[in-house]
């Protein structure tokens, strides 16, 4: 099993953040979870840069690019700055989980509001956590077997 607290590994949530703004600085990152790429554990996750989606992988440990690739099939368009960053929403997602590891985050725009929905597994039950990207106030918690 795959550990999947980004705070276990030497690149965390706002570090891969960093580097896809290194590389699309106007870009906002929708989604990053944990994943398997070629035998190694990676994030992989999306971006948005002026409509046009980007899909990235990158290296847990060493923070190295294996993917960074516009993806012309999907458009999209979130234009606003937010205080609550991934990092954080990932830790006010644990502190609502008892021994839980999180398994992936996305930011999501509903009527103009931003929020994170992050699912963290807990043994054999998983939640979904939805936190306000504005205030870091969880909006629900889904529990499922």
């Amino acid at each position: 099993m795959l550990s999947t607290l980004s705070f276990s590994y030497q690149v965390n949530y706002d570090d891969v953040v960093d580097i896809v703004l290194r590389n699309y600085p106007q870009s906002r990152v929708t989604k990053i979870e944990i994943a398997n790429y070629k035998g190694k554990t990676v994030y992989e996750g999306e971006t948005f840069n002026k409509g046009q989606k980007i899909e990235f992988i990158i290296d847990v440990n060493t923070g190295e690019v294996y993917k960074m690739d516009p993806n012309y099939d999907d458009e999209y368009n979130p234009s606003y700055n937010l205080p609550i960053t991934f990092e954080q929403a990932s830790r006010i997602a644990l502190d609502n989980s008892f021994n839980g590891r999180v398994k992936s985050i996305e930011l999501k725009n509903i009527d103009k509001k931003a929020y994170y929905t992050v699912e963290v597994r807990e043994n054999k039950a998983e939640k979904e956590i939805n936190i306000d990207a504005n205030s870091g106030k969880v909006l629900n918690i889904k529990e499922s077997m």
